[in-house]
């Protein structure tokens, strides 16, 4: 019996230690599975950005050093396409059409959106609806946008019946040299001036009650609680939104194809439209590859200099 007994707890013993080496192999295998899963779950995702963004972004990279010559073959150029644009008058002419509508664009947006945030942030009636309502046209796509702005623009359309009484004429909305621009800047800041309302009242949403009250308890003038109090809330926000419209601006393209097609004369010639021309009706390229290139790089250099000058830290 006693030998019996021993025997068995022997048994039990060597049970109990296989059990154990197995769990602790399995929780082995499951370690090694979970610390390389992740990895190779995010596979898929990084397959899709390279072949998205880091990709199309080498080949341009490349394209911008070459020649396309007839029959397709190319020639090694270097950094001749990217001398080339300095004497480029189209191309120089594009940076300045680009930079006018940008300043303005922007600059209305963030004008109307930052006064249109401050008044729903009051607690006014229908807020609710308002701000469905303000939303509307960011949510469009800018072909849509584009199409119902060219219906507006066109002769005797619903823009020149409402400036007839004030005018007495047609304008040309898109058709004068000297207005053409302001009205493709107009379609841009109704579509996007709702993204600055947005960004903006979130903000102001987040300024603490209490803080704001104890101020005005002590007597705080109300620009004053608005530069030490809320502003800092704000200012990331703001520079976030200024580098989103900004280089958005910068890449503008359905809207002035479908209004204008960079016309008349030029008026409304912005740098992708300068691209798509010298790529897709020139057939050169090299030359709109380095275009491109350049406008990334004026794009990286702003966004760092927006935070650089704001001293955000993201």
């Amino acid at each position: 019996m006693a030998t019996e007994t021993g025997t068995d707890v022997h048994s039990t013993a060597d049970l109990d230690e296989q059990l154990g080496a197995e769990k602790s192999t399995r929780e082995r295998v499951l370690l090694w599975v979970d610390e390389r899963l992740k990895w190779l779950m995010t596979l898929p995702a990084v397959f899709l950005l390279f072949a998205l963004t880091f990709y199309p972004l080498l080949r341009a990279i490349q394209m911008s050093t070459q020649q396309f010559l007839p029959g397709g073959r190319t020639t090694y150029v270097g950094i001749e396409n990217y001398v080339n644009l300095l004497d480029n008058g189209a191309f120089l002419e594009s940076l300045v059409v680009t930079g006018k509508f940008i300043g303005l664009a922007v600059g209305l947006e963030f004008a109307l959106g930052f006064g249109i945030a401050l008044v729903l942030n009051k607690k006014i009636k229908m807020r609710g609806l308002w701000q469905t309502l303000i939303l509307i046209p960011m949510i469009l796509s800018p072909t849509v946008i584009g199409l119902i702005w060219r219906l507006m623009y066109t002769p005797d359309g619903l823009l020149d019946f409402m400036a007839a009484p004030f005018i007495g004429r047609n304008v040309g909305w898109i058709s004068d040299p000297d207005v053409a621009l302001y009205a493709v800047v107009a379609t841009d800041v109704w579509q996007w001036t709702p993204l600055v309302v947005l960004v903006i009242f979130a903000g102001l949403q987040s300024v603490p009650d209490d803080i704001q009250e104890a101020a005005i308890m002590d007597g705080a003038p109300r620009w004053r609680r608005f530069v030490d109090i809320v502003f800092p809330y704000l200012k990331s926000l703001i520079v976030l939104v200024l580098i989103i419209r900004v280089v958005d601006a910068l890449r503008v393209f359905a809207k002035v194809y479908i209004l204008t097609r960079g016309g008349p004369s030029n008026a409304t010639n912005v740098i992708s439209m300068e691209m798509y021309r010298t790529a897709f009706r020139f057939s050169n390229f090299g030359q709109a590859s380095a275009m491109a290139i350049s406008l990334l790089v004026v794009v990286l250099i702003l966004a760092m200099s927006f935070v650089k000058i704001a001293d955000i830290e993201f």
